[in-house]
């Protein structure tokens, strides 16, 4: 197949290596400029000499079977509308936006022209993750009852090699904000537990980091089956901490990314706790290089989205009635 990966940015190149070593050589780059992270860039376009494009036109006009949208998140939707319009099918980087608009007529024309749209929250094929899902859908701990989901992360240290402040996450305009830029945690409470009913949620700028958006967000979930989640997240810690909590009727689970376990604990004292860790053969890319083999495996009929454009659109939902509920001090109805 011919692959356009629109942007060279960490992820852009992410993929195009992960291309590679699943065997794909027909891979073309769009980029918008020559400027940005011109010494990163440059040192990929070096070793890999990608063939690149900086017209959007002259790039589809080479036929590409599948687009990976990796620009920043305000333009998603934008690209992906031409991706589909062009026949191809479409990897939208996450989240699938900043903003639900022509989304909906996006969900529609990918159904109408019969292809593939995907949304990139690589966590679903963290292997500690899929088995957690799996626990609590085995009723290890039982009826889950309430959970707790906690991501932080010092943004400055994300790209040591480009100025933090510069970077889509630090800007209102490209769809940046810790609530939109770490949805991946949004995305499993959605897959862990459904669609939402109600949020309600505090937070905004609150440190001297020179960016115009939100940097912590605290949020509660309840959803439509009744189930009530909080959610912690924020651009300040150092070291970084991801760790997901469910307690149950019976039981607790809890995952810990860090630390690389995965704990059931008993609410029985005589029954036996178990931990598991991660296996040793995992490393970060195993979730991306995975993910981009489920999205080619759908393409050629193999496989089903584990995440659609449908199911991105209302963690986005999700995502969006958080901000909603910061700025306007209320509880947002989904």
């Amino acid at each position: 197949m011919r692959f356009l990966i629109t942007g060279l940015g960490s992820i852009g190149q992410r993929h195009y290596k992960n291309l590679l070593a699943l065997g794909e050589k027909n891979i073309l780059v769009y980029r918008t400029s020559r400027g940005s992270n011109r010494d990163f860039v440059a040192a990929f376009v070096k070793e890999f000499r990608p063939k690149i494009f900086y017209n959007l036109d002259q790039a589809f006009a080479m036929k590409p079977d599948a687009v990976i949208i990796t620009n920043p998140t305000a333009f998603h939707v934008e690209l992906a509308h031409k991706a589909v319009a062009s026949g191809a099918h479409v990897f939208t980087e996450k989240p699938l936006s900043n903003t639900l608009a022509r989304t909906e007529a996006l969900i529609e024309r990918v159904k109408k022209n019969k292809l593939v749209g995907y949304v990139g929250y690589n966590l679903r094929f963290h292997p500690l993750l899929r088995k957690m899902k799996q626990w609590l859908d085995a009723g290890i701990i039982g009826k889950p009852v309430r959970a707790s989901a906690e991501i932080g992360e010092y943004l400055p240290d994300w790209h040591p090699w480009e100025d933090y402040r510069k970077t889509y996450a630090a800007k209102k305009g490209l769809g940046g904000g810790v609530v939109l830029t770490q949805s991946h945690d949004i995305d499993y409470l959605y897959w862990f537990f459904g669609k939402a009913a109600r949020v309600v949620a505090f937070g905004g700028k609150k440190s001297d980091l020179k960016i115009n958006v939100e940097d912590v967000a605290e949020a509660v979930i309840e959803f439509q089956s009744g189930m009530v989640a909080s959610l912690s997240m924020d651009y300040l810690a150092r070291p970084p901490k991801r760790r997901f909590e469910v307690l149950g009727t019976r039981g607790r689970l809890l995952w810990d990314y860090q630390a690389k376990t995965l704990s059931s604990v008993p609410l029985k004292k005589t029954a036996t706790a178990l931990t598991v860790t991660e296996p040793k053969s995992f490393e970060r890319n195993t979730m991306f290089l995975q993910e981009l083999k489920h999205f080619i495996n759908c393409i050629q009929g193999k496989a089903k989205p584990l995440i659609d454009i449908y199911q991105g659109r209302e963690v986005l939902r999700v995502a969006l009635a958080i901000k909603d509920s910061m700025a306007k001090r209320k509880i947002i109805k989904l």
